[in-house]
């Protein structure tokens, strides 16, 4: 309630007006029939429920207010997603809460936004089947943007523990070579090769997630050539596309991919993972 209060005070006082005010009254409605209000009150009656609660109690509802999930499963999906990027912000590693934003943000339409969450929840659980088949759901609108998207089967601290273990391995054996050497090489090879795959995949994996990426959250985004609206744009990105990030000028961001695409795109039009 709180959060939808804040959203009315921006629309009606903030710099672009009144905004979307049915989709604002349609919010508060679905929310007002999850908290239990009358439904078959006249429309002024529950206006002035609604407005009453979002300006007087909203402060008083912290106690009883819905979960995310009752939010969504009613049907108030902004209000929803509210709720689970809050607790994904309070608990960035829990990968059930950027699934959750992510499966939310989906069902909203806002396909942009829900890649990003989801393929931040595959990089916490990479194996995890139910997150994965949520990500088939919203493939990559092209063939870089998938690259850049990739994530591996392990997170980097899994394969650097699995590459520790197999070189201690690899060690202890080492040091105790004796009797039945040709089937204790036959285990000291195997050992070695999953000891430097392991390192090599987890490097790569560390790599790839340590570069400063971003995926298209508007609809149709220009890659303009220089950091000014009137500047031509030499391609256009669909919602959901990835971009590596590089210099800020202003509200500018300089973008480049790995297909040679390189331009400037406004800040507000992408969101970093």
């Amino acid at each position: 309630m709180k959060r939808l209060r804040d959203r009315l005070r921006a629309a009606r006082y903030g710099p672009r007006g009144l905004g979307d005010a049915a989709e604002l009254a349609a919010e508060i409605q679905q929310v007002l029939r999850v908290l239990g209000a009358e439904s078959a009150a006249g429309r002024r009656h529950r206006i002035v429920v609604a407005l009453w609660l979002l300006i007087v109690a909203a402060p008083r509802l912290d106690a009883q207010a819905p979960s995310a999930e009752a939010l969504y499963e009613a049907g108030a999906l902004r209000a929803a997603a509210d709720s689970f990027a809050a607790r994904a912000a309070r608990e960035p590693s829990v990968a059930a809460h950027w699934y959750n934003l992510g499966a939310t943000l989906y069902r909203a339409g806002a396909d942009g936004k829900a890649t990003a969450a989801l393929t931040l929840a595959t990089r916490l659980a990479p194996r995890d089947a139910v997150i994965r088949r949520a990500r088939r759901l919203l493939p990559a609108p092209d063939l870089a943007s998938e690259q850049l998207l990739a994530v591996g089967w392990a997170t980097p601290a899994e394969l650097a523990l699995l590459a520790g273990a197999s070189w201690g391995l690899l060690w202890v054996l080492a040091l105790n070579a004796g009797a039945g050497r040709r089937r204790q090489a036959v285990v000291m090879v195997v050992l070695g090769a999953v000891a430097l795959g392991a390192t090599t995949l987890g490097v790569t994996e560390r790599r790839r997630r340590e570069r400063a990426l971003a995926v298209v959250v508007a609809g149709e985004v220009p890659v303009r050539a220089a950091p000014y609206g009137a500047a031509s744009a030499a391609a256009t990105l669909h919602a959901g596309a990835a971009l590596l990030l590089g210099r800020r000028y202003g509200r500018w961001v300089e973008v480049r991919r790995p297909d040679g695409m390189r331009g400037w795109v406004l800040a507000g039009e992408i969101v970093p993972l």
